[in-house]
């Protein structure tokens, strides 16, 4: 559609072709009509309107932003999208009502990430899958999320903010105390930028500070099968960790696939069975 933006940032390419190669490796019995939703989507709607791409079911969005949606986002997404004001802790759909839960870099802000991935496991179909990316977690080297274009964004006369270890210590906001924080980044930044970043590590709720091992154990106990790859944080010293070594310090963020169980017994399998043989006749 003319006028419709449709960049995506990075991370956000990274997590569409990741869909649409899990899609693509028949995980699923009828990819081309698949019903997702999206919990925590982009405000803007671009990243949905490319998921529409990926399906000629039913996408839903669900975030629960101040104003959103508004209807900027709904042109964006497009007519096949719903986009909806909803929290991804009390999903407001039916049991088993979606075949794919999408989920990007949502996580390190969810306030319980157990009872998040809960009820994304509740609204899948039998089989379902749920299709999730975050970064950073918080007990990595630079789990503060404290990225270099919000700095940009809320302190725009700041230059020398650099994401990288360099102006906040890696691992420093696991170690150092509000005072501390503060002190250390005053012979580097404008105070402004000092006060945003202190406001937003020690004072804000917008990170959950939940640990690797505790978000690894909350999929653990929503799903009955998990795949998770992750990734350590670039650069960063693991000598410097609080504790070397440990994962709950190296993983810096992660990519899961993680699937709801299908029905047991005899009689479901050999229905199972035939509808698949069905439809691979076409009928």
């Amino acid at each position: 559609m003319l006028g419709i933006p449709n960049g995506l940032e990075e991370y956000q390419e990274r997590f569409v072709a990741n869909l649409r190669r899990l899609i693509g490796a028949s995980y699923f019995r009828n990819p081309p009509h698949l019903r997702i939703l999206d919990s925590g989507c982009d405000t803007s709607g671009r990243q949905l309107r490319r998921i529409t791409e990926l399906t000629r079911g039913e996408v839903v969005g669900i975030n629960k932003a101040p104003g959103f949606p508004d209807a900027e986002a709904a042109a964006t997404a497009g007519g096949r999208v719903i986009l909806l004001p909803m929290d991804g802790t009390a999903l407001d759909f039916p049991d088993s009502s979606f075949d794919l839960v999408v989920s990007a870099n949502v996580m390190e802000h969810v306030s319980d990430p157990a009872t998040y991935l809960r009820e994304c496991c509740r609204v899948l179909k039998p089989g379902g899958i749920a299709y999730i990316e975050t970064s950073p977690v918080w007990t990595s080297a630079r789990g503060h999320h404290i990225h270099e274009d919000m700095v940009a964004d809320n302190c725009p006369a700041e230059s020398a903010y650099r994401n990288d270890g360099s102006v906040i210590p890696d691992w420093g906001h696991l170690s150092l105390s509000k005072e501390q924080m503060g002190t250390a980044l005053r012979s580097r930044l404008r105070p402004e930028t000092v006060d945003y970043i202190v406001h937003y590590l020690y004072e804000t709720r917008d990170l959950n500070h939940t640990g690797w091992r505790a978000m690894r154990g909350a999929f653990d106990g929503a799903f009955p099968f998990v795949k998770i790859t992750t990734w350590e944080a670039e650069g960063a010293d693991s000598n410097t960790a609080p504790a070397a070594g440990a994962d709950d310090y190296q993983v810096a963020g992660f990519a899961a696939v993680a699937r709801k169980r299908r029905p047991q017994g005899l009689y479901h399998e050999i229905s199972r069975r035939l509808i698949w043989r069905l439809r691979r006749a076409g009928v």
